[in-house]
C-alpha cells in the first residue's frame, strides 16, 4: 500500500484554507458558511448511513456497533471541552477566550482530527458480496469521504481561527496553532499507515474499527449540525436546499 501523500495533502489543505479565510475576511458566521456547514454535514450524515454502515457491518467485524458507539461517546466527551467548534460554531462568550480556555479546546480537535483522518492511511472498508449469483466488490468510500472530511474541515477551522485571533494571544502563535491543527488528521493518516506497514496491527481489521469510530463521531456532529435550531425557530428553505444536494450528492458517490 502507498504511503497516504495526497489524502494528507488534502486535509491539511482544507484546514488551511479555512484559516486563510478567516485571517483575509474575520468572518465565521456568514450565511454562505452556514450553508456549506449544513451541506457538507448532510454530506457526511449521507455517505455514512448509505456507505460506510453498511460496508462496516458487511466487513462482519466482531461486534462492529460497540465501536460505532464508543466513537459516538467520544465525541460527546470532546464536544464538551471543544464547546461545539466541530459543529461550526462555539458556545463561548468573547471574555471567556483566553489561552488558557483555549488549551483544552486544541486538544479536543486534535484528537477529533487525528481520528478523522486515520481511515485514508489503511486498507479501504470493502467487503465484496454476492447477489443474484453474482459476486460484487465493495466500493472504496476513502474519495468520497475525503470530500465530506474536508469540507467538515474548512468550517472547522473558519470557527478555529476566528476563536485564535479573538483570543489574547499572539498572532504568531494563532497561527503556530492553526498549522498544528492543520497536520493533525495528515498525522492520524501516516499513524495509520505507519502501524499497518510495521507489523504493529492487522491494517485490515484496525482500518474497520477505526472507520467505525469515525462513524460514530460524524454520526454526532453531523446530527447537531442539522438539528439545531436557528435563532428564528423558522424554517429555512436555503439550508433545506442545501441539506437536499448534501444528501443527494453522497447518493451519487457510490461508485467513487
Amino acid at each position: 500500500m502507498n504511503p497516504p501523500y495526497w489524502h494528507a495533502f488534502i486535509l491539511f489543505s482544507a484546514s488551511a484554507i479555512g484559516g486563510v479565510f478567516f485571517f483575509l475576511t474575520r468572518k465565521h458566521a456568514t450565511r454562505e458558511i452556514k450553508l456549506v456547514l449544513s451541506f457538507s454535514a448532510a454530506y457526511l450524515l449521507g455517505i455514512t448511513l448509505l456507505h460506510l454502515f453498511p460496508e462496516l457491518f458487511a466487513s462482519e467485524i466482531e461486534h462492529a456497533g460497540w465501536w460505532v458507539l464508543g466513537g459516538f461517546l467520544l465525541q460527546v466527551i470532546l464536544d464538551f471541552f471543544s464547546h461545539g467548534v466541530e459543529h461550526g460554531h462555539a458556545h463561548t462568550h468573547h471574555h471567556e477566550v483566553g489561552t488558557r480556555f483555549l488549551i483544552p479546546v486544541m486538544i479536543s480537535l486534535w484528537i477529533h482530527a487525528f481520528i478523522e483522518g486515520m481511515p485514508f492511511g489503511g486498507t479501504a472498508l470493502v467487503h465484496a458480496h454476492e447477489h443474484g449469483g453474482h459476486v460484487h466488490a465493495g466500493h472504496d468510500h476513502r474519495g468520497s469521504l475525503l470530500l465530506g472530511i474536508s469540507f467538515h474541515k474548512i468550517t472547522e477551522s473558519v470557527v478555529f481561527a476566528a476563536l485564535l485571533f479573538q483570543s489574547t494571544m499572539k498572532r504568531s502563535t494563532a497561527f503556530l496553532w492553526l498549522l498544528l491543527f492543520a497536520l493533525m488528521a495528515p498525522l492520524g493518516a501516516f499513524t495509520h499507515y505507519w502501524a499497518g506497514e510495521t507489523g504493529m496491527v492487522n491494517v485490515g481489521e484496525f482500518t474497520v474499527k477505526v472507520t467505525g469510530i469515525l462513524i460514530g463521531i460524524l454520526l454526532h456532529v453531523s446530527t447537531i449540525i442539522l438539528f439545531e435550531s436557528d435563532h428564528s425557530h423558522k424554517f429555512n428553505w436555503m439550508k433545506f436546499g442545501s441539506i437536499l444536494l448534501g444528501i443527494a450528492l453522497a447518493a451519487m458517490v457510490s461508485t467513487m
